[in-house]
């Protein structure tokens, strides 16, 4: 499972907007009320989300009605937190949905609720009380309004299951080293590819199911191994076989050696059809593995070249190389069904 936080230029906004809008407006309140530096946080907050998401004139009615109890009401815990609330539906404003805008909703709550505190430590501490009120308030309302940004993080994580991690923790110990290290090369594509490429872009959706299939084939091969012993012991022991049919002068004992004979000729033939089938699908999986890495290249340069005369050569490649991959994908899917439907029984 891949942690993202997506979108770094809106947040940066949201941060630098709830800061100076929380010091602006504290220092425009402190004449009128005490609780300037919590007004100020609650408007400065809002002011930075407008800055970087738009909608401003709900998320100030938001943070309007957010401060309204805390000059009609006694300032209690539940008071606040009823007031956080409201300035968290306003935050919540064209951001995620479901699950996701219910999270957002009660982090910005309890982000609103801690961020009061820190205005209120900032006031209440011994190493203010010599500083002036207009300072106090100040810095008492950019202290909420640094943490009021946390109140975004939701909007900006996104959490992303990766089907090729699950794949490559599936793969069996016992592998050919060759083998391995091609879908090393592959998770090392889609590693690349994942971070270059939006999620939305049908190059990066291609790349994840040559990968995945890279990985599949390669868990399939490791499942069809050779009879113990080695070729060299088996051309052993049919000479041998030879030798004792040659030798024999009872029809029956003759009979049983040729048996045994015709059963060797069998494993023979399943061994070669087994290293046979492996060793075209090592060849396969090198040419789409190299298909992959082609296509990954192309797919991560074309916003290079986007804006260029290039741009629509580069497109055009780019088709042609994806066809490349889903041809190779499936020629991969044939060759392993020969090797997954090799005669299993040479094991016996």
């Amino acid at each position: 499972m891949d942690i993202r936080f997506g979108d770094h230029a809106s947040f940066h906004k949201a941060a630098a907007g709830m800061v100076g809008g929380s010091l602006l407006a504290a220092l425009a309140l402190h004449p009128l009320t005490p609780l300037a530096p919590y007004a100020a946080g609650f408007v400065g907050i809002a002011a930075g989300a407008s800055f970087a998401y738009g909608k401003p004139g709900l998320r100030i009615a938001a943070a309007a009605a957010a401060i309204a109890p805390l000059f009609v009401m006694t300032v209690t815990w539940p008071m606040l937190a009823l007031s956080s609330l409201v300035l968290a539906l306003g935050l919540a404003i064209g951001g995620p949905k479901g699950a996701r805008g219910v999270l957002g909703i009660a982090v910005a709550t309890v982000t609103s609720l801690v961020a009061m505190w820190c205005a209120m430590r900032v006031v209440g501490a011994r190493e203010t009380q010599s500083w002036s009120g207009l300072m106090v308030s100040g810095v008492a309302g950019a202290a909420m309004g640094m943490v009021g940004v946390m109140a975004m993080v939701p909007r900006h994580l996104k959490l992303a299951l990766d089907p090729v991690q699950t794949a490559v923790k599936a793969l069996p110990t016992a592998m050919d080293k060759e083998v391995r290290d091609l879908c090393d090369r592959a998770v090392a594509i889609w590693d690349t590819t994942k971070e270059r490429l939006g999620d939305t872009d049908a190059g990066k959706s291609l790349v994840r199911d040559g990968v995945l299939k890279t990985l599949e084939v390669a868990t399939k091969s490791a499942e069809v191994k050779l009879a113990p012993g080695s070729g060299d012991d088996l051309a052993k022991r049919m000479a041998e076989m030879d030798a004792r049919i040659a030798a024999a002068t009872d029809d029956e004992v003759k009979a049983q050696y040729t048996s045994a004979r015709a059963a060797l000729d069998d494993q023979k033939r399943y061994r070669d059809q087994i290293a046979k089938g492996k060793e075209r699908l090592v060849a396969r999986m090198h040419n789409h593995v190299a298909a992959l890495e082609k296509f990954q290249l192309a797919a991560t340069g074309i916003e290079a070249t986007r804006m260029s005369d290039a741009a629509s050569t580069t497109v055009k490649q780019l088709a042609e190389l994806s066809q490349d991959v889903a041809a190779s994908g499936e020629a991969l899917a044939e060759i392993e069904l020969g090797v997954a439907g090799a005669p299993v029984s040479a094991n016996n």
